[in-house]
């Protein structure tokens, strides 16, 4: 076996392994101790993360992050891998920020020239445009971390009644027009709701003794299902189905939105109906978003996002002079 075989093999064996000996990977790459002890020199200088464990049960161990080993990219998958990652670069913040960046730097220093001219021509062409928040989200990794491990957290969470002290357990995070959410189980409330992670003011572990909720098998795109695709039998089978009457205006509108394009029929006529489930706290959000469509968006149900709708268009119409004629003067 070649050296520059046998040290990419080496790579993915320690990284799979974790912890080893010398001994134990010679007697594997059938070489000598010694040969071993300069590979692992080599992959050190790499960048691979090894640390040394003296005494009888010592050995070597690969700290938490790992090295992996070259691939081979066609032109064409180089150039879909960088805008991949590049697309990223237009969010205010990410849970993996500096690694992202850090990587794109990489892959970029790493091709040829006349592939990162190919690159830097098609920059001025083609953008993955996400609009930017000024709103921090200091504790965005720290609600991905507790996602990974299912752990809760003890959060304080400015909502529109104030900032109150509570217990979740996230579900994982997602992002939407810039913004990023956390859908959670609240134990102050006993129901999952979702959370604006820009809204999260503090967040820290909770004890480890502190209950647990069973996620494991409720994925964050399961949030996004209707009850009767999860099988779940907990609060969020009781979202509340919205049922929206859409003209072809609204139907136009409404394809915009990445939230609507499985829920939204569209008929021969080019008007349409839209149908979704939503957590009752998200009552407001929605309501708002179908004002803006005007006379376009009819919600028919649920009665508590009709209710909403008329009190807002009543005050949108007190606001603008109840019975104001167009001269100025009242009737």
């Amino acid at each position: 076996m070649s050296k520059s075989k046998r040290l990419m093999e080496l790579m993915i064996a320690v990284n799979k392994r974790r912890r080893f000996t010398v001994r134990e990977l010679a007697e594997e790459f059938n070489v000598s101790a010694r040969t071993i002890m300069r590979d692992l020199q080599v992959l050190g200088e790499l960048g691979l993360p090894l640390y040394a464990e003296y005494g009888p049960y010592g050995g070597y161990r690969v700290l938490n992050e790992r090295m992996l080993p070259p691939i081979m990219f066609s032109e064409q998958e180089a150039v879909a891998m960088f805008f991949a990652y590049q697309s990223l670069q237009h969010y205010g913040a990410l849970p993996f920020n500096e690694e992202s960046v850090s990587a794109l730097n990489k892959f970029y220093y790493y091709l040829p020239d006349d592939t990162k001219l190919k690159i830097d021509k098609m920059k001025q062409r083609v953008v993955f445009w996400t609009p930017k928040r000024p709103a921090a989200v200091p504790h965005l990794k720290l609600l991905l971390d507790a996602a990974l491990q299912q752990r809760p957290l003890r959060v304080v969470y400015e909502s529109k009644n104030g900032s109150k002290e509570r217990t979740i357990q996230p579900i994982g995070v997602y992002s939407y027009n810039g913004f990023w959410y956390c859908p959670s189980y609240c134990f102050l409330k006993e129901m999952h709701l979702s959370f604006r992670v820009d809204r999260v003011l503090q967040a820290e572990w909770t004890e480890e003794t502190h209950p647990k909720v069973d996620l494991s098998d409720f994925t964050i795109t399961d949030w996004f299902k209707p009850p009767e695709e999860t099988d779940r039998g907990t609060d969020l089978d009781q979202k509340l189905r919205v049922n929206v009457r859409l003209t072809a205006e609204g139907v136009r509108r409404c394809r915009w939105e990445a939230w609507f394009q499985e829920e939204l029929k569209e008929e021969p006529s080019g008007e349409g109906q839209l149908t979704l489930y939503i957590q009752p706290d998200e009552i407001e959000f929605f309501s708002r978003y179908f004002v803006n469509l005007g006379a376009d968006a009819v919600v028919l149900e649920p009665q508590e996002m009709v209710d909403f709708i008329r009190h807002s268009v009543a005050r949108l119409y007190e606001a603008y002079g109840c019975g104001v004629q167009s001269n100025g003067d009242k009737a």
